[in-house]
């Protein structure tokens, strides 16, 4: 493994011309980092194209060709750089040859992955391996999962002792402009492909679980109720189903780290927010529809066939339009509940304080993935003495105690304590 000092690139994008990995380009050619990179992929010709459209202060990035199905290429390519950023997916397909890469040459490695069955699958087998080899491995640095992880966090801060937390329910809000809000494929098949697998998933957990033990976390006060179906909350004004993405999963996990590192953990619930009624029946009814079909080998085939079909022209090959990701933001909106001594002194007491917060930005998919990951990878470089233990980590585990929302906010991300929910 080569010192850091001896590396030819403080960070590396991997798959730097595909969709998402353009604007992670762009974006850490656009934000005023000072360190050398690199963009890598298995076609030089586009990257180097993607080189000179590239705009923005400093010297383009350099080039370095590797494909996932060359391990003696992502070896080479992980070799050179002390923090990756992987942005080829479905991952449940080619993330685990970059894993292993990063892990064999001692780097950091990052990704913007929101499939469960990945993330946890890499926590389960390279925990220890990347600990020995002195690295982190955090995935879920894009949309899934930062902002809904960090604002746990950040809310979970504001509480002072010996006050503390014992619920967070987060809202996630996404509005687009006259066009609407669209993705492109990949994020598509992920979910086709997390359907198919869900029973691989549980497998896995159970598997976890039986090697580790269940984390209590040891949280005081009642339970929240789980929601399984579609609320009307009067706070939002709005609709809310629980959200299907890797957020419950990875904020479950970042509080099971808090608890290992004997910190306060809070009990969390996820949803995101419908604006009407007609909403909720048309996204209930396509859901119907994705549900049966995803569970048969032939109805995955036409959902991956046709995919702005079968979403409403939510998801398409080409994704969405400039004009669409301009026009298009998100806010995530948590309403944290607590005790003001710690505990409740009696069983059926409720919370007494209450703190309402939002962390907001522009399109989530694209532009602020961009920014979260970039972001993340700097402050690896930068603040490495303030992280925690090397190994696998979520977003949040891996970056509290560092000025990583700050950073965050200076490229646009709003972190803020609110009087409440109305935007």
């Amino acid at each position: 493994m080569a010192p850091s000092s001896a590396r030819s690139f403080d960070i590396v994008v991997f798959g730097a011309t595909g969709y998402t990995g353009k604007r992670v380009a762009q974006e850490l050619q656009s934000c005023g980092f000072k360190g050398t990179w690199a963009i890598a992929g298995r076609d030089q010709s586009k990257l180097e194209r993607l080189t000179t459209s590239l705009t923005g202060g400093g010297a383009p990035p350099a080039v370095v060709v590797a494909d996932v199905s060359d391990p003696a290429s992502l070896l080479h390519m992980a070799r050179s750089c002390r923090v990756l950023i992987n942005t080829v997916g479905p991952f449940r397909h080619w993330g685990e040859p970059v894993v292993q890469a990063c892990v064999q040459a001692g780097t950091d490695y990052l990704d913007v992955c929101g499939e469960p069955e990945f993330i946890e699958r890499v926590e389960l087998a390279y925990d220890v391996a990347a600990h020995t080899a002195g690295c982190y491995l955090a995935s879920a640095m894009g949309f899934d999962s930062v902002p809904g992880d960090l604002l746990v966090e950040y809310t979970l801060s504001l509480f002072k002792p010996p006050a503390r937390c014992t619920l967070v329910e987060t809202a996630l809000t996404i509005r687009g402009g006259a066009s609407g809000f669209r993705g492109h494929f990949p994020t598509f098949e992920s979910a086709v492909l997390g359907f198919a697998s869900a029973g691989d998933l549980r497998k896995l957990r159970k598997e976890a679980e039986q090697r580790r033990g269940k984390v209590d976390l040891q949280v005081p006060g009642p339970r929240p109720p789980r929601q399984t179906g579609s609320v009307f909350d009067a706070r939002l004004n709005a609709w809310t189903l629980p959200f299907m993405g890797a957020d419950a999963s990875v904020v479950k996990r970042s509080m099971a780290a808090r608890v290992k590192a004997g910190e306060p953990a809070a009990n969390v619930a996820v949803v995101f927010t419908l604006p009407s009624r007609f909403y909720l029946m048309l996204f209930q009814a396509y859901g119907f529809v994705f549900q049966f079909l995803a569970s048969k080998p032939w109805g995955r085939d036409l959902l991956l066939r046709y995919p702005e079909l079968f979403s409403n022209g939510m998801f398409t090959r080409e994704g969405p339009s400039e004009q669409q990701m301009q026009a298009t933001t998100f806010s995530f909106t948590a309403f944290a509940s607590g005790y003001s001594t710690g505990a409740p002194e009696a069983p059926d007491q409720q919370p007494d304080v209450h703190i309402t917060t939002r962390v907001s930005g522009p399109e989530p998919g694209y532009i602020a993935c961009s920014i979260f990951v970039t972001q993340a990878a700097i402050t690896l470089l930068e603040e490495r003495q303030h992280l925690g233990q090397p190994g696998v980590h979520t977003p949040a585990s891996l970056l509290r105690g560092t000025t990583y929302i700050d950073r965050l906010r200076s490229r646009g991300i709003k972190f803020e304590q609110v009087a409440s929910a109305s935007m």
